[in-house]
């Protein structure tokens, strides 16, 4: 029969052999002696043997089979209870669980009212080992490190227990320390977790043995963490299909900004697959910036190739999108005048329209009329007109002399620049008289598209 009893516990350990106590009676007659063998359990030797022997009023044995009752205090651990042989002698079983470091064990013959004075057995814990293992030395931040190891007592697994597994971060590490994990150690002494570590560092795991053990410390080699890095991205394209990008790459956990490393610009035409490096970005300000010419419409974005001690990155996408336009030939009312005459050119303009899968008129545009003369590169600005809603467009221009005319569009928000695709010749004869002009100045923006 167990009986488990209130008293507390004493701090005193008793690390001697067999001990027996003297007992007392309510009455002043009768004994109860107490001892327990051996004073102190270990792993190897986790239980005490608790005898003793009760007495009569008159100093003889009691009656064999009489009840010993043996308490200890709650939580402790477990104590059989006893009874009497012949001689008056008992014996109970004690086996401690290691929430204390010692036990306090009485006993007492409730049908006599007597009870004994108390023996203590003390708990030496037995040493336990532990390894941890990491699934692998260098990872990413954000990535899962598997860390998993055993606990165990000259070979044998220990169960249960705690692990807490924690991380010493690197001094230059500017990210939360990860927060320490309490692991229970299951049946087979094992423990397993996985982490998201945000710095490098050193992993450490302190155990907590269950029972009659005590734990330790263990640390792992050092863990590499690349510092995660997040890309700002934007940029610009023009009707020309000039692209100008920027970006910046900035680490949170690694110190902020980030410069001198090598960023390049892709480009993709769907958005998500198919994306390939255009060019390398070169240092500016405090980020990045480079510049292309094109004549496509797609997605950009920016990727860091990653080093030793930041992770790739890469840029949320930008659509940069325009619609296609074209230009027919240029035509000329004649292209045989005297200098200085007037002669009518004209074209029609359309851009590209989803609705009927094909070009379509694209009136109420300005273009521009140009003009050079034979033999050179110059062009020159010769009038603005309008498109009407056919996408038609006509000019009345002077010819200056020999040379050719085209008709360049500059493009909207949404649209290409085109031009005509062809020069117009215009052959002159006769000469000016003085005060007459001799043609338009010159202009530096023109520039005739071929796309």
């Amino acid at each position: 029969m167990l009986r488990i009893a209130t008293v507390g516990v004493t701090s005193t350990l008793l690390l001697g052999t067999l001990a027996t106590l003297p007992a007392f009676a309510d009455d002043g007659t009768g004994t109860v002696t107490i001892a327990a063998a051996p004073a102190s359990v270990d792993p190897e030797h986790p239980t005490a043997t608790i005898t003793g022997k009760v007495t009569g009023t008159d100093g003889a044995p009691v009656a064999a089979g009489t009840a010993v009752e043996l308490t200890a205090p709650a939580g402790q651990g477990d104590v059989t209870a006893g009874s009497t042989d012949a001689d008056g002698n008992y014996t109970a079983t004690l086996s401690p669980n290691g929430t204390s470091d010692s036990v306090v064990v009485a006993a007492s013959v409730p049908s006599l009212g007597l009870t004994s004075g108390q023996v203590t057995v003390a708990i030496t814990r037995g040493q336990t080992d532990a390894v941890m293992n990491a699934d692998k030395s260098t990872l990413d931040e954000g990535q899962s490190l598997t860390l998993s190891g055993a606990v165990t007592y000259n070979g044998t697994a220990v169960p249960g227990g705690k692990a807490v597994i924690g991380q010493t971060p690197d001094g230059d590490c500017t990210a939360p320390a990860m927060a320490p994990q309490t692991l229970t150690v299951g049946a087979d002494g094992k423990f397993s977790t996985s982490v998201k570590p945000n710095c490098s560092g050193t992993f450490y795991v302190d155990t907590s043995p269950a029972g009659l053990y005590k734990g330790k410390r263990v640390t792992l080699g050092h863990t590499t963490v690349r510092y995660a890095g997040k890309l700002a991205f934007s940029a610009t394209m023009d009707a020309y299909g000039q692209i100008t990008a920027w970006t910046n790459l900035n680490s949170p956990s690694g110190g902020g900004q980030i410069y001198n490393r090598k960023v390049v610009l892709e480009y993709s035409a769907n958005g998500t697959t198919g994306w390939k490096t255009v060019k390398t970005f070169a240092d500016y300000g405090s980020g990045y910036k480079t510049s292309l010419r094109v004549y496509y419409s797609g997605y950009w974005r920016s990727r860091f190739l990653g080093d030793a001690n930041f992770a790739p990155s890469v840029s949320p996408s930008k659509k940069l999108w325009r619609w296609s336009t074209k230009m027919t030939k240029l035509n000329a009312s004649k292209t045989s005048i005297k200098k200085n005459k007037y002669i009518t050119v004209s074209g029609y303009l359309s851009r590209w329209n989803t609705s009927k899968n094909g070009y379509a008129a694209f009136g109420g545009q300005s273009v521009r009329i140009i003009f050079r003369f034979k033999g050179k590169k110059t062009w020159y600005h010769v009038k603005w007109v309008k498109t009407d809603r056919k996408g038609h467009y006509s000019a009345k221009v002077r010819a200056y002399g020999d040379g050719y005319f085209a008709a360049v569009f500059a493009g909207t928000s949404d649209t290409w620049a085109a031009g005509t695709p062809n020069d117009r010749y215009v052959n002159t004869y006769a000469v000016p008289s003085p005060g007459q002009r001799s043609g338009p100045a010159p202009i530096v923006d023109v520039r005739p598209w071929r796309g």
